[in-house]
């Protein structure tokens, strides 16, 4: 990380060419792609209030009438439900073995209308509690994350980027040292796929350049005029304080301009790339993440749930009670705090 703010630095007094680079506009890549996830995500779709989902047993077919798909059969929290969206529910849960919301008996409708509403009803909890700036945030660090797997970069190509940097670097008589290619592999794939992430930003936002002008007017992005106070807290970052705006070839205020423009731009991306329901998955992880961490789980617990998880390993070797402590844990926690929520889920059936 440091080795990349120092090649921008140096690239402002004409050492270097200068990148605009998510690495220095916006969160970190290296960090968003090398970081460990504090909680693993749900899949919402079929969250329950245990780990291990009880079977649903249907009722005997004699005499059971079954209702049209356009009846509404349930009303939770003041929001009613069709049997059709129940029906396609149960069948997705059960591959297909139940189809018919009527068969179920009552106990087991009203739990499973709870599962269903349970993800919509943590994703409203989710957005009417997480700040817009907290949200956004997220949605940045999924669409960073999904937009570095869909470029495939290879060795062949880090090494010829290696080679370049070499060539460039002995070309200017840089007093340089240059670590071997294997030590610094990870680290300028994640910068050459962070120059491919800046291209594919740019090519989404219309950068310009103004001409020197008496209104103070530097340039504009998507429109947007932005005056040399805008630019100059960034140029004397990146510079350490050794260059203004006004000493900067129109190379580089082109290059400051679009780092300006990529910070911008990966917000925006990020609301419109990212599909909705994968948002709502997001903050709802989070949202449960944030409640799920302060809950109580005493060892005992741990243990007991440890003791089942050996059990299902008959041919193979369980993994060790500390290796798996902290998720056992995080899992006991989760399906606490699930169990609260399905109780503020309530159900009516008609």
């Amino acid at each position: 990380m440091m080795i990349k703010k120092t090649l921008v630095a140096l690239s402002l007094i004409g050492i270097l060419p200068l990148t605009p680079s998510l690495l220095n506009a916006s969160s970190s890549l290296h960090s968003i792609l090398t970081k460990k996830e504090d909680t693993p995500l749900v899949d919402l779709s079929g969250l329950d209030v245990s780990a291990k989902p009880k079977p649903l047993h249907p009722q005997s077919l004699q005499s059971i009438p079954s209702r049209p798909a356009s009846s509404v059969v349930a009303i939770v929290n003041g929001v009613s439900i069709k049997k059709g969206t129940l029906d396609k529910y149960i069948s997705k849960i059960t591959k297909g073995k139940i189809k018919n919301f009527d068969l179920l008996p009552p106990k087991q409708k009203k739990v499973l209308v709870q599962q269903y509403y349970l993800p919509k009803y943590l994703g409203s909890l989710a957005l009417n509690t997480i700040p817009r700036k907290d949200r956004v945030e997220i949605y940045k660090s999924i669409w960073m994350r999904k937009k570095a797997s869909s470029f495939k970069i290879s060795d062949k190509e880090i090494k010829a980027y290696y080679d370049k940097m070499v060539e460039q670097m002995s070309s200017r008589g840089a007093n340089t040292i240059i670590p071997p290619f294997d030590n610094i592999k990870d680290r300028l794939k994640i910068q050459l796929l962070d120059e491919k992430m800046t291209k594919y930003v740019l090519s989404k936002v219309k950068v310009e350049l103004s001409e020197p002008n008496p209104m103070g007017i530097v340039g504009s992005i998507d429109g947007k005029f932005l005056s040399i106070d805008d630019v100059e807290p960034l140029v004397s970052q990146l510079t350490q304080g050794k260059a203004r705006w006004n000493t900067l070839r129109d190379a580089d205020r082109e290059k400051i301009l679009e780092m300006m423009a990529t910070k911008e731009s990966i917000p925006k991306l990020a609301m419109r790339e990212i599909p909705y329901d994968e948002k709502i998955s997001a903050i709802s992880n989070y949202y449960l993440a944030e409640h799920i961490k302060d809950i109580k789980v005493s060892d005992k617990e741990i243990k007991k749930a440890y003791k089942k998880v050996k059990s299902r390993y008959k041919k193979s070797k369980a993994p060790s009670f500390d290796k798996i402590k902290e998720s056992l844990k995080m899992e006991i926690a989760r399906d606490i705090y699930i169990k609260r929520l399905m109780k503020q889920i309530k159900v009516k059936l008609k």
